[in-house]
């Protein structure tokens, strides 16, 4: 009788997802961006918004949920229902890399979230600050050998990517420097050009502003060819790191066990969004790639990212304090 019951149950369960599926979405959806509003992941989150409520016939609100290296707003959309509603912009950074970090980061990328769509991805600058006598990766590896410890880099926070590239980078070039810790990209560039930290990495799109300003020095990309928007900035391979390639990426997954119904109508209308013209040219003017895949090749994606880093962080020894 009880097995009797448990099977109703689960058939019962089933049935009110395969409804729940064929009528989605019948209301407003969130996501959870969780790094602070300002920053790289934060302005990739509202330039694909608009495109998807409109293909979903439904708003998609942006909720900031910061913090742990991601991992705080990740945990949110990990223990949320499988309905498709609360959906998170997962990174490199959420992850990929902050579960290896954190010593109990509560999150498992591979067994608690459902992949659904990549974005976008882009490759990361390596900025100083103008007043630092520096102007090119050479001139920066040699200052900080024959200062250690002197110089200062910013990071938007422990666990995240371009903290373990700059990590990385400190490794392979021989020389020490102090992490600052910030609670996202955007404080992290106005300590930069306050000329409270001295270098620090950083994606394309909100390196390029300050660039063409004038405010901060460029010295490298970490992309394997020079990219078009700058192209008298090197590569760190060609700046003698060629082992030293990294990409910052962003996409959607929701909580374990989504259907795969929805899974498929999100994939769908996010490769939609992302590949339309308007959006394509936002991306393509702030230096990034947009990215179409279905949902496994994602899924597989970050299965690779979150090996890969992993090892990074081992060979690093990276750890949160």
């Amino acid at each position: 009788m009880r097995i009797a019951r448990s099977l109703i149950c689960i058939a019962g369960t089933a049935c009110a997802l395969g409804l729940h599926a064929q009528t989605y979405p019948s209301r407003p959806l969130r996501l959870i961006v969780p790094f602070p509003p300002g920053g790289s992941s934060d302005s990739v989150a509202r330039v694909v918004v608009q495109k998807l409520s409109e293909g979903l016939g439904q708003p998609v609100v942006i909720e900031n949920r910061p913090g742990v290296g991601g991992l705080l707003g990740s945990e949110t959309v990990a223990k949320a229902a499988p309905d498709g509603y609360t959906l998170l912009l997962g990174s490199v950074s959420s992850l990929a890399v902050a579960p290896h970090i954190f010593a109990n980061p509560k999150i498992d990328p591979e067994r608690d979230f459902a992949a659904i769509a990549p974005i976008m991805s882009s490759p990361l600058t390596v900025i100083a600050r103008p007043a630092l006598p520096v102007n090119s990766i050479a001139d920066l590896v040699a200052l900080a050998r024959s200062k250690p410890g002197a110089l200062n880099y910013g990071a938007a926070g422990l666990g995240t990517h371009v903290y373990l590239v700059a990590e990385l980078f400190k490794k392979q070039a021989g020389f020490d420097a102090v992490h600052v810790p910030f609670q996202g990209g955007a404080p992290t560039m106005t300590a930069l050009l306050a000329g409270n930290i001295d270098y620090k990495f950083d994606v394309v799109n909100t390196t390029l502003p300050q660039a063409r300003a004038g405010k901060v020095k460029v010295l490298a990309v970490t992309s394997a060819r020079r990219i078009a928007l700058m192209p008298e900035v090197p590569t760190l391979a060609e700046s003698g790191f060629p082992g030293l390639e990294a990409t910052a990426w962003v996409g959607v997954v929701g909580a374990a066990r989504l259907p795969a119904a929805i899974v498929s109508r999100l994939n769908s209308e996010i490769g939609k969004a992302v590949s339309s013209r308007s959006l394509s040219e936002v991306y393509a003017a702030q230096g990034a790639v947009p990215e179409v895949a279905t949902a496994k090749e994602f899924a597989k994606m970050i299965g690779r990212e979150y090996a890969h880093w992993g090892a990074v962080v081992r060979e690093v020894g990276a750890k949160a304090d």
